[in-house]
């Protein structure tokens, strides 16, 4: 496997057999000796090097995996050596990165004081591509609006639902709900193109026969999306679970949406069969029961 990986990074024998510290001739035979056990051809050679077929991309995907697995067995070992919990690598969606992870990280600082945790912030795909490659123990995300992918088991956390947000003391805050009609004209802040919410978004004016807002602001983090909402007089359209702390603080006031909105589902998710370290363990553990009584 180590070979197949390292023809597909190099493109030809005699630079692969370079980089693995072995002939070029002891190479051809050991991928000769792994297409005679998978019965299958792996690699396609000719004058501009060696390129791997379909069967063999396949070999390399999980080759890569394995590379993956073995690098975080050296890392935790030597964490581990230092007396250092982890680590733990969590990836979340804008509004989950920047509002639930840091509720569930606070809660672990309190029991462990020698954490190694890292956060990614990116969009669905990016933080299933990376946790498919072992790169994220965990990633938290909205689930429910497409199918399941194979081999990744998720862990429910909470449902919900899309509103209005303004600022405190906006003049639309007294409003009991109000329609995307009445809203066409005023500057949006919403997240950037490319995530599942921001497609979300723009289904909700598509299907209820709105045109999508010309004043748009679009903004990332979520960090600075929150503030400039709570310093103008633009709205979004957000999830009411992600900003309750806002709310209680009386930073921002929630208003329904006269039009039905789809109710969003937030799960854990990690590769089905992948058993975490003691703090991944925790991390779910406090962040199951963080969605069923703080939010």
């Amino acid at each position: 496997m180590r070979y197949i990986l390292a023809i597909d990074r190099a493109g030809s024998f005699q630079k692969a057999a370079e980089a693995l510290g072995i002939s070029q001739p002891a190479l051809s035979v050991s991928i000769g000796r792994l297409e005679d056990v998978t019965r299958m051809r792996l690699v396609d050679r000719g004058r501009h090097g060696a390129i791997l077929n379909e069967a063999g991309r396949i070999l390399a995907r999980h080759a890569e995996s394995i590379e993956a697995v073995l690098l975080l067995a050296a890392r935790e070992l030597e964490i581990r050596r230092q007396g250092v919990e982890g680590p733990l690598h969590i990836g979340g969606t804008p509004l989950a990165a920047g509002s639930f992870v840091p509720l569930v990280i606070a809660r672990l600082l309190n029991e462990i004081t020698n954490p190694a945790i890292e956060v990614v912030e990116g969009t669905d795909e990016e933080l299933l591509e990376r946790l498919q490659k072992y790169q994220l123990d965990l990633m938290i995300s909205n689930v429910g609006h497409r199918p399941s992918p194979e081999g990744i088991e998720e862990i429910p956390l909470f449902t919900a639902r899309s509103v209005i947000f303004v600022r405190a003391g906006h003049p639309l805050g007294e409003l009991d709900e109000v329609s995307l009609k009445e809203l066409e004209q005023m500057t949006w802040i919403i997240p950037p193109r490319g995530g599942a919410f921001r497609r979300q978004i723009e289904a909700l004016f598509t299907t209820n026969g709105i045109s999508f807002p010309v004043n748009v602001v679009e903004a990332s983090p979520f960090s600075v999306l929150k503030a400039i909402i709570e310093r103008s007089d633009g709205v979004s359209i957000l999830s009411d679970e992600f900003l309750r702390d806002e709310i209680r603080r009386g930073l921002l006031k929630a208003i329904p949406l006269k039009e039905h909105v789809a109710p969003r589902q937030f799960a854990l998710q990690k590769l089905a069969g992948r058993r975490l370290n003691s703090l991944g363990q925790r991390f779910v553990e406090i962040s199951v029961e963080l969605a069923a009584k703080e939010l």
